[in-house]
């Protein structure tokens, strides 16, 4: 007995050390593979936009196959139309940040002045800072300043990578596209069992129905939030409103942190541009409305709950691949995340998983049941203090 009692201990404490194994390399995957994500984005970021736009737009491209019209063609007319929207949007952003670049310097010694005479406690730091800044300038040597590159040369250095990715992404989007359904086509190949066919080509149009269905329900909804917001700025009295339209259309692409953004941009240009407070925190209040307007009714009711993804989650992969991909990794989080979750509640082993990026759903009865004799149990265990 004693000898059977050591063999089930060894295998015991085998099996722990296969879990702590199975973790561990589980880790070491996922640290080496967002590494590689990072360091090489150049490489996945155009692939993975392609995608998640050629997912999109596959079902106008079958819209327009149902008239005649080839695959190849359809995709021409879809990335011209696509090249002149964005055309048109730079054009506007562009000669509206023009103005703002310009008066830069001058801009930032107001927004400095205006939030000094809104908090006037930090006027004593300001002078402080000033004098002491003034006593070290006081018989000092010579020196030669390594000045940072400026906005200009930074945005000279950028452009011709951003071009060039930009230039793949559109090419790669083309040939998807106009590949037509051949991805559908050798995913039915590749399965070895029809219940695998079945499966993976209802994951794979899943995803593009909802896919396609959100970024364009999302597009119309910050476009309508965009034209909205411009409106109320021009109304209110602050400059370059076309701006402040298009930049909010582009911001709530982000979530969260895309409409907090733009509450900060208007609340420190209407400090500046009026000199009642109430008028100047006036346009970053009706922004906040609007805002609050569209994330909490219109967007929950459009896109239905179907697209609805956890809260939390949506947050965390915000987090993780603008951390990964910066901009780009901020713009795909919520589409890399949908694709995630159809994928995992179409794949066998996933579906919890899945349910986890899911919103909240209604509870089983069991499981209902589960939780309340679960808190009332701990709501009995503590002691009255009475």
């Amino acid at each position: 007995m004693p000898a059977n009692d050591n063999k089930l201990d060894r295998s015991g404490a085998d099996g722990k050390h296969d879990v702590v194994r199975n973790w561990a390399v589980t880790g070491i995957f996922w640290i080496l593979a967002l590494g590689t994500l990072s360091v090489a984005q150049g490489v996945f970021v155009p692939i993975i936009t392609a995608l998640v736009l050629a997912l999109t737009f596959s079902p106008v491209r079958r819209a327009l196959g149902g008239i005649g019209i080839p695959p190849s063609a359809a995709a021409g007319i879809i990335m011209i139309s696509l090249m002149i929207i964005l055309g048109t949007l730079f054009f506007f952003i562009s000669e509206a940040l023009q103005e703002y670049v310009s008066d830069a310097p001058t801009f930032a010694e107001e927004v400095r002045r205006e939030l000094s005479g809104l908090f006037g406690t930090i006027e004593p730091v300001l002078k402080a800072g000033d004098q002491i800044e003034a006593l070290t300038k006081q018989g000092e040597q010579q020196t030669v300043a390594l000045r940072e590159p400026g906005f200009v040369s930074v945005m000279t250095q950028a452009t011709p990578a951003v071009i060039s990715q930009l230039v793949i992404t559109i090419t790669l989007c083309f040939f998807f596209i106009a590949s037509g359904d051949m991805f559908y086509e050798k995913l039915v190949q590749v399965m070895p069992k029809l219940k695998d066919k079945r499966r993976a080509l209802a994951a794979a149009r899943t995803i593009e129905n909802q896919l396609s269905t959100y970024l364009f329900t999302i597009t119309a909804i910050n476009a309508a939030l965009g034209v909205l917001i411009g409106c109320v700025m021009w109304a209110l009295g602050m400059p370059n409103a076309v701006l402040f339209g298009l930049g909010a259309f582009l911001l709530n692409y982000i979530p969260y942190i895309g409409s907090i953004g733009g509450i900060a941009v208007t609340l420190v240009t209407g400090l500046v541009t009026f000199d009642n407070t109430a008028q100047a925190l006036l346009p970053a209040f009706m922004y906040w409305v609007l805002n609050t307007i569209e994330g909490q009714l219109l967007t929950p009711i459009l896109v239905g709950k179907r697209l609805k993804l956890n809260a939390v989650v949506v947050f965390i992969s915000f987090a993780l691949w603008a951390w990964v991909w910066s901009f780009m990794g901020m713009l795909l989080s919520t589409p890399i995340l949908l694709m995630a979750k159809v994928v995992s509640d179409n794949v066998e082993g996933l579906e919890s998983f899945g349910k986890f990026l899911g919103d909240r759903d209604d509870l089983s009865s069991s499981d209902s049941r589960l939780m309340k004799f679960v808190f009332r149990q701990k709501k009995d265990s503590v002691p009255d203090q009475s």
